[in-house]
């Protein structure tokens, strides 16, 4: 019997636990605190010195880090490179820290899971334009299935999806970004991040439900106590324009308070007719540090979209498979210009606040409200004509795509909060660092939506008449809440580093459908879960920089999540198991990273687009696959990844990575027809669609660092995405084939040209640069997605 938790009761305790006023009261604070000590012997701890007064000003944090950075009388000594934290800002290319994997500050090398982080310096170089282009060249990660800026879809570890239906598997600071019904799905631009970093494998003994196959995790950018700032604008191909500025530093002579603040504005056209991208976006944050113990950021952020691309599905017949009547165009638009529209409006509002009691104790919170509204309507493909004439006389029904009209309203708000203590200290022989937390989240999601009937267009000749957007018939309510408490302790014995973790949480939701003109609901369910999750794992530290490592894992998704099947059923949990071994190696005097992993993965319960369901046009399914989802049973992946990030000397960065997924379905009560005939397998010991066994990839870039050419550099990668199937049967004929992408760029600091035009710099990139036309993946037979044409981006950049 499920035991539902008392929310109100639950999410007080959460409040009371470290918000700002705990802070300011003492008793209350060793009040909250005392329960938590642990019964041993804490050496260490000592209180820190108490600041009763604001001065003198040298005990805040910012004045200490202005007078580090203010230069020293003549002769200057050698200053040590600042000490990189687990949030901030990396220079260059290698980070050696992360918070992801365990909410503290630690080091990659002793967390034993597998992660990686693509700093602000790699996003620059390869002037990513979204999440997923930022997630190319990591490993165990394909990031373009379906290609577009509407969606960051992301396969990791052989788990995710396409376009609105995929696992979201996305956390913006830390905190899950939510999900509406269907396409209210949140974006975050990569120009407001400082990081973005991939955990590979389950974390839900931190963050409750999370996707087997692994997580990315957004790092905000933050004020910063040195002034600076950056104006940019970019030209590309389709008319691109864009343009943005990020400025900070402090808003008061003692640099208590510090402000930065991010806008970007840009418009284009897109490889596809009549389709079009554009956003508009303010972020303004402010840090307070009223002392060298407290810290507080708040951030907002309004992002506007009046459009987005993501293009449409199409026929496998004429793009992956040979059509005697013409292959399909890569620009060809399968909808009408009438009814063609994908807008979002995103506001957020949070904080982040850091308390430290003395050197043992230290209390965070996280929190952030959401609202997000989306429009979209458009035709989407549903197969070729049956009937002679579709089109009009005399036009093949080869060539005549049938496509199904959607209107979607959506609303939806969200609110996240996680409340953490930290304790440091030693027993005996063994340092630790305790984490404990209890985490809230709540959203709540509407869907006002119609679909419409069956149209016709010619993909060789297409002739758009005007039509309507479908009238709104039905409406979905769905409320979904979770609380979790968890606790964790990283241990060191000598070279030995052990993390242990445990975690239960509780989930509840509702998910309503009712018919608008006569009230009736047509489903409703209240599914509730609780599930323990837990972790343990070690790393073993020689001095010589190799750190070889082992952790076992588990994984939980509450039926709350994962929504409801094609009978307004819920779904049972998704939950599952890990086991990760490997080698990390941090090199002596090198900035350099280097990670092997070995993961065998169990995922049960494991939802899939139920295709048959969507090709028979069931009532209850629309066209972006909701409702139209079915439970394989069992999934179990295998594999090994290996990765590098080094500076091999000043100017030259090296990233290389390589991984090899064996993903197939080893439990399925499910079967499917084979494409082309009428042969009927069962999914067991297939491969899910869209995930490809191998890829690999390698990126260089070099900057010439004295002579003529100072400032100037150049580099590029080639990316390798292996085949994988395009329908749930693993038909031969649907087998999607391999591809190998090139990308260039070159770049220039003009003030290696001229004292003068410091901060000045022009750069190009290059993508697709042999313009490859290529199927990036097929859901299923009627759904294949051209991936990404050449791209070329210019701009010009000043920094101070």
């Amino acid at each position: 019997m499920t035991t539902r938790p008392r929310w109100p009761e639950l999410l007080q305790a959460s409040l009371a636990l470290t918000l700002p006023a705990l802070v300011a009261s003492p008793a209350l604070a060793q009040q909250a605190a005392s329960p938590m000590l642990p019964p041993v012997t804490v050496e260490g701890g000592t209180q820190r010195a108490t600041r009763v007064a604001p001065k003198p000003r040298a005990a805040t944090r910012a004045t200490a880090e202005r007078r580090a950075a203010a230069p020293a009388p003549a002769p200057a000594p050698i200053q040590a490179t600042p000490r990189e934290n687990a949030r901030g800002p990396v220079r260059g290319i290698v980070a050696g820290r992360s918070a992801t994997g365990t909410k503290t500050d630690a080091s990659l090398l002793e967390t034993p899971q597998s992660i990686s982080v693509v700093t602000r310096d790699q996003i620059q170089q390869q002037a990513a334009r979204s999440v997923a282009e930022a997630l190319r060249y990591e490993p165990g990660v394909i990031s373009e299935s379906r290609v577009g800026d509407r969606f960051d879809n992301v396969f990791i570890r052989g788990f995710g999806g396409f376009g609105s239906a995929a696992n979201y598997l996305h956390y913006w600071d830390s905190l899950r970004l939510p999900r509406g019904v269907s396409y209210a799905m949140p974006s975050v631009d990569p120009y407001l991040l400082e990081r973005v970093e991939v955990l590979r494998g389950p974390a839900s003994v931190l963050y409750g439900q999370n996707n087997l196959g692994g997580m990315v995790n957004l790092i905000s950018k933050a004020p910063t106590a040195t002034p600076q700032g950056e104006v940019f604008t970019r030209f590309g191909d389709h008319n691109r324009i864009e343009g943005g500025f990020d400025i900070s530093g402090p808003l008061t002579k003692d640099g208590d308070l510090l402000y930065r603040l991010i806008g970007l504005g840009r418009k284009a056209n897109t490889e596809v007719d009549y389709t079009t991208t554009e956003r508009r976006l303010i972020a303004p944050m402010i840090t307070w540090t009223p002392s060298a113990d407290t810290k507080l950021t708040v951030r907002a952020t309004y992002d506007k979209d009046p459009s987005s691309y993501q293009p449409n599905w199409l026929p496998a017949v004429g793009t992956l498979l040979p059509n005697a009547a013409g292959q399909i165009p890569k620009d060809f638009f399968s909808g009408s210009p009438n009814v063609n529209r994908y807008a979002r409006e995103q506001t957020s509002v949070g904080y982040e606040f850091e308390h430290h009691f003395n050197d043992t104790w230290a209390v965070r919170q996280n929190l952030r409200y959401m609202e997000l509204t989306s429009d979209f309507k458009a035709l989407s493909v549903t197969g070729f004509a049956t009937a002679a004439n579709s089109c009009s006389a005399g036009v093949p029904n080869a060539t005549c795509i049938a496509r199904t009209s959607t209107n979607y309203l959506e609303q939806l708000r969200a609110f996240a909060i996680d409340n953490q203590a930290e304790a440091k200290f030693t027993t005996g022989w063994l340092d630790h660092t305790v984490l404990m937390g209890v985490d809230y989240q709540t959203s709540s999601a509407s869907a006002r939506f119609g679909n419409g009937p069956t149209t016709y267009v010619n993909y060789l000749n297409p002739v758009y008449p005007a039509l309507s957007a479908p009238p709104i018939t039905t409406q979905t309510l769905i409320d979904r809440n979770q609380v979790g408490i968890y606790l964790q302790d990283q241990i060191r014995l000598g070279k030995l580093a052990v993390v242990a973790g445990v975690r239960n949480d509780w989930a509840e939701g509702s998910n309503q459908t009712n018919t608008l003109a006569t009230g009736v609901v047509t489903n409703s369910v209240r599914p509730s879960d609780t599930a323990a999750t837990w972790r343990v794992g070690a790393t073993y530290l020689f001095d010589n920089g190799f750190a070889p490592y082992a952790s076992y894992s588990t994984s939980f998704e509450p039926s709350v999540t994962v929504g409801t099947d094609y009978t307004g059923a819920a779904f049972k949990p998704t939950t599952g198991k890990q086991y990760e071994a490997g080698l990390k190696y941090q090199p002596v005097g090198l900035n350099g990273f280097f990670m092997l992993s070995y993961f065998d993965i169990t995922q049960d319960n494991v939802l899939t687009l139920d295709t048959g369901r969507l090709a028979s046009l069931n009532p209850r399914c629309t066209a972006s696959g909701l409702y139209c989802q079915t439970q394989q049973g069992q999934v179990q992946s295998k594999g090994v990844e290996l990765s590098g990030k080094v500076t091999l000397q000043p100017g030259l960065d090296v990233i290389a990575a390589y991984s090899h997924t064996n993903i197939e379905i080893t439990q399925s009560t499910q079967t499917a027809t084979i494409f082309g005939s009428s042969t009927v397998v069962s999914l067991q010991g297939k491969r899910p669609v869209g995930a490809a066994a191998d890829t690999a990839s390698l990126w260089m870039d070099y900057t010439f660092q004295a002579g003529p050419l100072a400032g100037f550099g150049f580099g590029g990668g080639v990316r390798y995405v292996g085949e994988s199937y395009g329908d749930t049967a693993n038909s031969a004929r649907m087998v999607v084939p391999a591809y190998t992408l090139g990308d260039a760029q070159i770049h220039y600091d003009l003030a290696g040209a001229s004292p003068q035009l410091k901060g000045w710099k022009l750069a190009v990139n290059m993508t697709n640069i042999f313009d490859k036309t290529y199927v990036s993946a097929c859901a299923s037979s009627n759904q294949c997605f051209y991936g990404n044409g050449r791209a070329t981006l210019g701009t010009i950049s000043y920094r101070w």
